[in-house]
């Protein structure tokens, strides 16, 4: 601001800025008023060209000038009004020029609309980002899943039963009885389709005909069979049958869902597929 010392009382009079320095302050607020347009429109956090602190100076500086140029401008129409204005060192008698009075009104409107156009874009902007973080998404079940019924029934594995007694007794051909065993391996459990059981009892089955073959080839030819205490050697006869099973029904149902998606939430403001609530947030029984 220039100062000038009045040469009648001594007072020093604050006279408005030059025209040099009011456009470089323009330059600072317009700058710092566009940054934080930008950074909430954009919806992203803002960032200023220039230090915060400077562009809020700007606007005090300005503020402060406008008020200097309407004392000067009042001070200006009382001169006019009197007939008489400052003419360097001589007091002159003037007709009343009164264009230099418009300046002032015209100056103070245009920089309180840069202003508040500044502050209500920052508030908007703030509001839009809370209420764009408070959006959510939630899972909507229009159909809970049913898993498939089932009931029994035979199917295509065959399980095996004993029956018709030992093969083997007591005092038989030792290498007869093993080929009994092998042939009866054969015949119910190669080349075909079993139940758990069954091929659990034909592993066995196998483990016992591998024992026998080891000791026979230690025993050579006209060894016979000891039988236990029961009077049994080896194993009984196997007699395969259809094993029942757990068949389903193929009645299973899908679950039937959908997302929904409540794309704004400032307390009563909401906007999209929202439940309605007034807090912030889906329902616990909503949310997915």
């Amino acid at each position: 601001m220039r100062s000038f010392e009045c040469p009648n009382c001594g007072r020093w009079v604050l006279y408005p800025l030059t025209r040099g320095w009011r456009v470089f302050w323009w330059v600072l607020a317009v700058l710092t008023a566009t940054a934080g347009v930008a950074a909430n429109v954009t919806l992203h956090e803002g960032y200023s060209w220039i230090p915060a602190g400077v562009g809020l100076l700007s606007f005090v500086v300005l503020c402060v000038d406008v008020g200097v140029r309407r004392r000067v401008a009042q001070a200006h129409r009382i001169a006019l009004s009197s007939g008489f204005v400052d003419d360097g060192d001589r007091v002159t008698k003037t007709g009343g020029d009164k264009s230099r009075s418009e300046a002032a009104p015209m100056y103070i409107a245009l920089l309180t609309v840069v202003i508040t156009f500044s502050v209500l874009s920052s508030v908007l902007g703030a509001l839009a980002v809370a209420g764009l973080n408070n959006a959510y998404s939630y899972r909507v079940v229009l159909q809970e899943a049913v898993p498939a019924t089932s009931q029994d029934g035979y199917g295509s594995a065959m399980n095996l039963t004993q029956s018709g007694g030992d093969l083997c007794g007591d005092g038989e051909d030792y290498g007869g009885c093993l080929n009994m065993h092998v042939s009866m391996y054969n015949s119910v459990c190669v080349g075909t389709a079993l139940t758990t059981s069954a091929q659990a009892t034909c592993s066995s089955l196998l483990d016992f005909i591998e024992d026998v073959r080891v000791q026979v080839e230690d025993c050579g030819t006209g060894c016979t069979t000891r039988a236990n205490a029961e009077g049994r050697w080896g194993w009984a006869h196997l007699r395969p049958s259809v094993g029942r099973v757990s068949i389903s029904n193929d009645n299973a149902v899908s679950e039937v869902s959908t997302e929904e998606h409540c794309l704004f939430v400032l307390g009563p403001i909401q906007l999209g597929s929202c439940p309605g609530q007034s807090d912030v947030g889906p329902p616990a029984s909503l949310s997915g």
